[in-house]
């Protein structure tokens, strides 16, 4: 059974056959014609040949008037009804510069920021040192004869200052006099 809703193709809304129309194939070959003939065939316009490279003495820049308004003036809005964010943007600034609160916001923010110029600080010595240290590493001779220098300074002022028992505590006293005036508790 059929569904309702469905309707033939070849049936109207109101229930009528349609008879398919025929034509002849001349008859639409001329129509087809007769319409191209009578729209004005649309050629593309001819391009205009570039402009040549040059240097331009003077930088000229055109401002669109889409654009909205970049000036770096006083005005209380743009000039156009569109844009304005950057006077807007310097509305804000200045009401917030007008307020003082950059003391208290430097206030807040100093130990982070110390820190953090701290770690950058850091981070920057160690780079250069590794770069350092390369440089030498590369150079022929150069790392036998650093640890020959090293081994010869700890036999000459290291193992005497470790062999008695008072030098080794005064060179101990020393070193936690000195790490205790580094972090501040001296």
């Amino acid at each position: 059974m059929a569904d309702d809703t469905t309707t033939n193709p070849d049936t109207n809304p109101d229930g009528a056959v349609q008879q398919p129309v025929e034509q002849p194939v001349e008859q639409i070959v001329e129509q087809v014609v007769e319409q191209v003939v009578e729209q004005p065939a649309q050629q593309p316009a001819p391009e205009a040949a570039p402009p040549e490279p040059s240097i331009a003495a003077t930088l000229v820049i055109e401002a669109s008037p889409s654009a909205g308004s970049n000036s770096f003036s006083d005005e209380a809005g743009p000039q156009s009804g569109e844009g304005g964010e950057w006077e807007l943007l310097l509305g804000k600034l200045r009401q917030w510069l007008d307020q003082n609160e950059l003391n208290n916001l430097w206030a807040q923010a100093r130990k982070p920021v110390t820190l953090l110029a701290g770690l950058v600080g850091l981070l920057l010595v160690l780079r250069v040192y590794s770069a350092v240290l390369g440089a030498l590493d590369s150079l022929p001779l150069v790392p036998g004869l650093l640890e020959l220098a090293g081994v010869v300074w700890a036999v000459r002022y290291g193992i005497p200052k470790l062999l008695r028992s008072s030098e080794r505590e005064r060179l101990l006293g020393g070193l936690s006099q000195s790490w205790k005036a580094f972090r501040g508790k001296a």
